[in-house]
């Protein structure tokens, strides 16, 4: 049994509870949604041109810092129903860590199997310190290179031994229909696919972090100061600028 595509809340986190990831079906109307992957690719093509492109594993691209390059981006990371089920994973007052662009490219090879959280050091903690969502702009399937899991892996614990071969482990294919939002536990096992098809396959992946997590995007020193400015406070909460409890101060307690 894996995760399906759903509507439900609830059942979208049984599914994180129980494999490690959900698949939401698409949050944005059409209009929203055209919007925002037509800007990606947009970006993504003026940075091969004017030679700023970071391009790995034989053809795939990321696509870094998406709030300094369109609007369209920040209305993304601020999706109410992700959010809501981000914080039963993270928690009360959870961050944006990064939010950045996977591309994978015809002939482009898989990534090595991997957790996002493999910053923290062993043992970790019975919960998620990290969780990740990956907007699917196009169809995933297997074939053009679809995120690939191993389902229910986060309850291990722990990052692949790759002495133990555990770097060849199976994984499965997340496909779903464009539009879909794959929301995954930090300690689940996952990989890019392998894109075998004549077509780029496009994801945005929005990843956030427990309140008490150092974020992996530094926004006080990389965001523009005029999407700083224009953000509200669901915007400000998420890049850091309200409080965690004690953390995060400017001068003591009020």
């Amino acid at each position: 049994m894996y995760a399906t595509v759903t509507g439900s809340k609830q059942k979208a986190i049984r599914d994180l509870q129980e494999f490690g990831y959900c698949i939401l079906e698409s949050p944005l109307s059409r209009t929203e949604f055209k919007l925002l992957s037509t800007r990606l690719i947009e970006v993504a093509e003026q940075e091969r041109e004017d030679g700023t492109a970071f391009l790995y594993d034989g053809g795939n691209q990321r696509v870094f810092s998406l709030l300094n390059k369109g609007e369209e981006f920040e209305h993304c990371v601020q999706e109410p129903s992700t959010l809501d089920v981000m914080e039963e994973v993270l928690g009360f007052n959870f961050l944006l860590s990064s939010t950045h662009a996977n591309i994978a490219g015809p002939g482009g090879s898989p990534m090595n199997v991997h957790a996002d959280q493999t910053f923290a050091r062993p043992p970790w903690p019975p919960y998620a310190l990290v969780a990740n969502s990956m907007w699917m702009l196009d169809d995933f399937t297997e074939e053009n290179g679809a995120t690939r899991v191993v389902p229910g892996s986060h309850l291990l614990g722990r990052q692949p031994d790759y002495e133990r071969g555990e770097g060849d482990v199976e994984t499965v294919p997340v496909c779903g229909p464009a539009g879909s939002v794959m929301i995954f536990d930090g300690r689940l096992w996952h990989q890019t696919g392998a894109n075998v098809t004549g077509r780029a396959r496009h994801g945005i992946l929005n990843y956030y972090c427990r309140g008490y997590v150092r974020q992996q995007q530094n926004f006080f020193n990389g965001l523009k100061p005029e999407v700083a400015e224009r953000s509200g406070p669901r915007m400000r909460r998420l890049l850091g600028f309200e409080n965690y409890f004690s953390l995060g101060l400017t001068d003591g307690l009020s």
